[in-house]
């Protein structure tokens, strides 16, 4: 069990993701059972259905323990260990025996039940987050899962180094420790450049000859040739005990023998351009800040006339922008959406805060009606789609508020766990969508923070923006308020722009193109 970094997927991307997880009986004489969720914390998971799996077993997995033969358990968590957020976060600082920290949790969730059971656990440090520089010092730090203190309204979450925290443990314990941080540290070093090529990537452009060029670079997810590469390190660093024994013994996996079974043979490379104008129908909005936010309708809206015929509104003052969609225009639906939305561009991996009160005015019973913030990786200036677009992330209502976190990925809606409050007409929302480079954490009202399972980059369609704002669906009017958009946006110099526009030059042009820019 685990997180992301372990997990399964479905993905529709370029280079799906995969976690090394799927991997393990490929190095291994053994029946492998992959419980770990994308999103999870050592501490979460607890709560989640795969855990109650883990203690008492299903249909198709053995309960802890009661599997034939040897048993393991192969845990590796951390990355979302390291989330300021209560749902997430442990301490990694203190031992063993010390609650609320790391260590403990792994300890009390995981290890001591498995010993009791007759399993051997087998603790992995997290897998190093690769970055741009992927030189030896560009790891010494939340790369490989060295953190500072992080204070949020008014509490203080402890930095530290969560992959020593798993070494200590193990030693002082006598468990079996598999430092993945490390190993994959020393790999992605090693192989340079090329180590972008164990990792997942959304989207790929079509270039001459039909050479594909992938675009939407996951520093923190695998493909499956990472996943076998890291898969193989378990095999590799477990060799001298008792899992070693279970060992198949295969090489190394190489480049040349797996990279091209990560390509998704049925990707097709998406014609969508960034919009470059804004819309002259709608009034932009300038927030105390000084960031300005600009309208457009797009989507399932029933019509470019719908548009521009009445049914949709928005009516901006100095501190306030009120959203109005009537008459039963857009939806969030099970495969298309439709919605007015006010938004910024901002550069794709940016690390973002975006806060606003959402006070409802007008809320049809309709489980298509929705109205919220929302990330997303597409954007039209006021065009009617008929066809599915892009994923997205939204701190919003639907189903008639029994759900207030959802989004889309891969083309499919994807839901947060039920609302444990609903807002109504006159009502108040505090929302609070925030953006890192390891997804998304999304918190509507007095409901239960989110961040499992919204850990997809919005880079699938658009590798180079991503568009943040608020937005309402269907019959509904809302006034946001005290709206606050916090990241660290680049000074976009004239060199970069011109960059861009070739970018957007039609593939034969734009790689003669490139090599005179270049």
């Amino acid at each position: 069990m685990g997180d992301s970094t372990v997990s399964p997927f479905s993905d529709s991307y370029y280079l799906p993701r995969e976690g090394y997880g799927e991997e393990l009986d490929y190095y291994f004489n053994a029946n492998v059972y992959n419980l770990a969720v994308s999103g999870a914390s050592s501490k979460d998971f607890t709560g989640m259905a795969n855990y109650k799996t883990l203690m008492n077993g299903s249909d198709a997995v053995p309960a802890l323990g009661d599997a034939e033969g040897d048993k393991f358990l192969i845990i590796g968590f951390g990355h979302n260990d390291e989330k300021t957020e209560d749902a997430r976060y442990t301490d990694p600082n203190g031992d063993y025996l010390t609650a609320g920290s790391f260590a403990n949790s792994l300890y009390v969730n995981y290890i001591q039940p498995a010993l009791e059971r007759g399993v051997t656990p087998v603790v992995c440090t997290p897998i190093a987050r690769l970055t741009a520089e992927n030189t030896l010092a560009s790891y010494e730090g939340a790369s490989s899962h060295k953190t500072s203190d992080v204070t949020i309204d008014g509490r203080t979450f402890a930095g530290g180094d969560y992959a020593q925290a798993i070494r200590d443990m193990c030693s002082q314990l006598g468990l079996i420790c598999v430092d993945l941080t490390a190993a994959t540290v020393q790999e992605n070093v090693a192989m340079g450049k090329n180590a972008q090529w164990t990792h997942a990537f959304t989207g790929a452009k079509e270039g001459k000859n039909g050479t594909m060029t992938a675009t939407g670079l996951d520093l923190t997810h695998t493909n499956s040739y990472g996943a076998k590469l890291n898969a193989w390190l378990i095999s590799e660093l477990t060799a001298s005990t008792p899992l070693g024994a279970y060992s198949k013994g295969k090489a190394k996996p190489s480049y040349e023998l797996y990279f091209g079974d990560a390509v998704n043979p049925d990707y097709v490379p998406s014609s969508y351009t960034s919009p470059t104008e804004t819309s002259k129908l709608w009034a932009s909005f300038t927030d105390a800040n000084g960031m300005v936010w600009n309208g457009t309708a797009f989507g399932n809206v029933g019509g470019d006339d719908k548009i521009t015929g009445g049914d949709f509104s928005a009516v901006v003052t100095d501190s306030t922008v009120t959203l109005g969609v009537k008459n039963n225009r857009g939806k969030i639906a099970s495969t298309v959406d439709g919605i007015m939305m006010y938004y910024i561009q901002i550069p794709a991996g940016t690390t973002f805060t975006l806060t606003a009160k959402a006070t409802v005015n007008h809320l049809e019973k309709n489980n298509q009606v929705s109205f919220g913030l929302m990330a997303r990786d597409d954007l039209y200036i006021d065009t009617s789609i008929s066809d599915p677009i892009g994923d997205y992330v939204a701190v919003g209502t639907r189903n008639q508020g029994k759900i207030n976190c959802f989004g889309r990925k891969s083309g499919e809606l994807y839901d947060g766990p039920a609302a444990s409050k609903k807002y109504n007409v006159g009502d108040t929302v505090e929302l609070k969508l925030v953006g890192t480079a390891d997804g998304y954490t999304l918190t509507y009202g007095e409901n239960a923070t989110v961040s499992a399972g919204f850990d997809y980059a919005l880079t699938a369609v658009d590798p180079d923006y991503v568009y943040v704002g608020f937005y309402v669906a269907r019959n509904a009017n809302v006034t946001f308020s005290d709206i606050c958009l916090e990241a660290e946006l680049p000074q976009t110099s004239l060199l970069e722009e011109c960059w861009k526009k070739v970018q957007q030059f039609p593939a034969w042009l734009g790689e003669l193109a490139q090599s005179v820019f270049q």
